[in-house]
């Protein structure tokens, strides 16, 4: 997954409104396109959500309103009033960069590089990591569950040949290096985020076994499929194109973990996959994302 090229965001916007949980459930296939999705309780002992989305740019609000309307009747409930709003400029990367410290995940600690001097001797697997405009800081559910699901993996299989589809700072790349000693493949969309890699594999003194490429979904790599193991953890669309792909670009007894899909989108994800000849191993839950091991039958 990428994020934003720039720290600062002066064309930051915010979508807004409150409902029942089944609603504010329901509604989560309209924001696909956000930044970012919230939900939060209603205070003053309302059983209503709040669901916030950021855009990068002014969300059109004649869609979203008519997508909440559906799913206000079906449910039959009223349909929410919609806010949207423009935020104030600031400098998210140095305001993330003063907020964040070193967090466990599993067997790893990731540091962030602000503050690799001040991290105390640990005996757990560092990653040291600049995530800077390129998604991967290590803080969302979903990369958390990649690394869980990399650690279970590890336990009882040696995969040998590894591709990490979409890295964003390259986190489970260089947590795919550093488990199995292996060479890994890192591809993006982005050149900013496949720059970041490269500059993290330096950090983590895993340059040589960190191939960063630039490209769209598995056009980077069409030569030297299958992989015995493919992380790929973006966003339910995507995913769920590039299923009928991933059969080919998974080994015969290879591990694919797919995450970055909220729970709403599961069904949409796992019928493609599914359908492409994949089995359900694992299923790891953090707030509302959803994350995968599978393999093929």
């Amino acid at each position: 997954m990428t994020g934003p090229v720039s720290a600062e965001r002066p064309d930051l916007w915010q979508l807004r409104f409150s409902g029942n949980r089944k609603l504010v459930d329901a509604s989560e296939p309209l924001f696909e396109s956000a930044l970012s999705v919230a939900r939060v309780r209603a205070g003053d002992g309302s059983e209503d959500w709040i669901l916030e989305a950021q855009f990068d740019g002014e969300p059109v609000a004649a869609p979203i309103e008519a997508g909440l309307a559906v799913a206000a009747h079906a449910i039959g409930v009223p349909a929410p009033s919609v806010e949207i709003a423009r935020l104030k400029p600031r400098d998210w990367l140095a305001e993330n960069r003063a907020a964040l410290a070193e967090i466990a995940v599993g067997r790893f600690r990731i540091v962030p590089e602000h503050r690799r001097s001040a991290a105390p001797p640990s005996h757990l697997l560092d990653l040291h990591v600049d995530a800077g405009p390129a998604f991967g800081s290590g803080r969302h559910e979903t990369t958390q569950s990649c690394l869980r699901l990399l650690e279970e993996i590890a336990r009882t299989r040696r995969p040998r040949r590894i591709l990490d589809l979409g890295a964003g700072s390259g986190i489970l790349a260089l947590a795919a290096a550093q488990l199995w000693k292996r060479r890994v493949v890192a591809t993006d969309i982005d050149p900013v985020a496949v720059r970041t890699v490269r500059a993290n594999a330096v950090r983590n003194g895993c340059l040589p076994r960190i191939d960063a490429r630039c490209g769209s979904g598995l056009d980077p790599v069409r030569r030297e499929r299958p992989f015995d193991l493919v992380v790929a953890n973006i966003l339910a669309g995507p995913l769920a194109e590039l299923a009928p792909a991933m059969r080919g670009a998974v080994a015969r007894r290879g591990q694919l973990i797919l995450s970055g899909i909220l729970s709403s989108q599961e069904n949409r994800v796992l019928s493609r996959y599914r359908a492409a000849g994949f089995r359900l191993e694992r299923r790891l839950v953090r707030g509302s994302w959803s994350s995968y091991r599978l393999r093929l039958r």
